[in-house]
């Protein structure tokens, strides 16, 4: 646990350091932190919501499946 702690430091103070020490002004590299921020955010919802469809259209299937079953399991 302590080496987690201290690597998560480590990135921090990388992340940091190297913001400072940037080739470009503070303000377009704040813009692209936060662009970079928006656009990964963006795709991680759309996952999210691809992936609640994806569930749905399962269970679906399964109901639909079962119900077929439980019929077919009534006629002769």
């Amino acid at each position: 646990m302590k080496t987690s702690l201290m690597f998560l430091l480590g990135i921090g103070m990388g992340t940091v350091l190297g913001i400072l020490i940037a080739p470009e002004a503070g303000k377009i590299t704040r813009r692209k932190i936060r662009d970079e921020a928006d656009r990964f955010i963006d795709e991680t919802l759309q996952k999210k919501r691809q992936q609640a469809e994806l569930n749905r259209l399962e269970a679906s299937f399964e109901r639909t499946e079962t119900a077929a079953l439980e019929e077919s399991r009534y006629t002769i």
